[in-house]
């Protein structure tokens, strides 16, 4: 989905003002987002397609992945690393083996996982995308040609 210069525009003023924990939320629902597509384009046969949803969901799970802190983060940060090591598992085989099934799965677990963020970040709602993923219209991207450098450095 091609996304209007305004569309971006808000995607960026949102990204910089969210907090760090807010960011994690954005990622989680461009990576539900993402695998939503995949299953979209796995149940009308459309290979290219779920190769490249696939691939930015990759993306996606290594940015969330690299913002953690293993040294100040604990089990909580080695506990978000197998996590996230365990849905680029899962979805590799949904991929090799077609499977929509399996990414629904791991779109539940993401869900549960966003909610418990926001469930966190509630003192900073208003910096942060909100809505359930499903709901939101405007989905935040990480694809390199809707990409602007990034405006700092944040760990979760």
């Amino acid at each position: 989905m091609k996304r209007t210069q305004t569309e971006l525009a808000y995607l960026r003023a949102t990204a910089q003002n969210a907090s760090p924990v807010g960011l994690v939320i954005i990622l989680l629902d461009q990576l539900i987002l993402d695998l939503k597509r995949a299953i979209a384009a796995m149940e009308k046969g459309e290979i290219e397609t779920r190769c490249a949803e696939l691939k930015h969901g990759y993306l996606v799970l290594a940015q969330l992945e690299g913002s953690l802190d293993k040294e100040r983060g604990g089990e909580a940060a080695e506990n978000f690393s197998r996590f996230y090591s365990s849905v680029r598992a899962s979805m590799m085989q949904a991929h090799i083996k077609a499977r929509p099934d399996m990414l629904v799965r791991q779109i539940g677990l993401l869900l549960d996982v966003r909610q418990a963020w926001q469930e966190v970040d509630k003192p900073n709602l208003g910096s942060a995308a909100t809505g359930p993923a499903s709901d939101s219209v405007l989905q935040p991207s990480t694809r390199a040609e809707e990409q602007e450098p990034a405006a700092g450095n944040w760990t979760a």
